[in-house]
C-alpha cells in the first residue's frame, strides 16, 4: 500500500481530479486545506528570515490556503492515480503546477484489503 499525497495551488482541478479517480474505482480521498511555508512565513512579518522579504510580492494574497489530496492505494493503483492527476494538472515539472510523492503504508484500518 502507498500513500498518495498531491498538494496543488490550483482548487479548480480538485474536483476534476476526485471525479476521474472515483470513475478509475479509486474511492477513499480526502481532501484537506493546507498553507506553504512562503505564506505561513510572509504572515509573520517580524521574524519573517529577510531572503523572504524580495518573495512576498509573489504571494498571491487572494489565495490563503493550497489543497491536499490523500490517498491509500494499492501498489498496483499508483500509475493510475498518478496519471490522472497529470491528466487533469499537466506536467508537474512546470512551474507552479504543484507537488506529488508517495510514501510506503505499512499499517492500515478502516481500508479494504480486496
Amino acid at each position: 500500500m502507498q500513500l498518495l499525497i498531491h498538494i496543488t495551488n490550483h482548487e479548480d482541478t480538485v474536483n476534476p481530479i476526485l471525479t476521474k479517480m472515483m470513475e478509475a474505482g479509486l474511492h477513499g480521498c480526502s481532501v484537506v486545506d493546507c498553507e506553504g511555508m512562503l505564506r505561513a512565513l510572509n504572515e509573520d512579518s517580524v521574524d519573517a528570515p529577510s531572503i523572504f522579504g524580495g518573495l512576498r510580492k509573489f504571494v498571491n494574497p487572494d489565495r490563503q490556503t493550497n489543497k491536499l489530496i490523500l490517498l491509500v492505494l494499492r501498489d498496483e493503483d499508483v500509475s493510475k492515480a498518478v496519471d490522472i492527476i497529470h491528466e487533469v494538472s499537466g506536467d508537474l515539472k512546470l512551474p507552479n503546477t504543484g507537488i506529488l510523492f508517495t510514501v510506503p503504508v505499512t499499517r492500515w484500518e478502516g481500508v479494504s484489503k480486496d
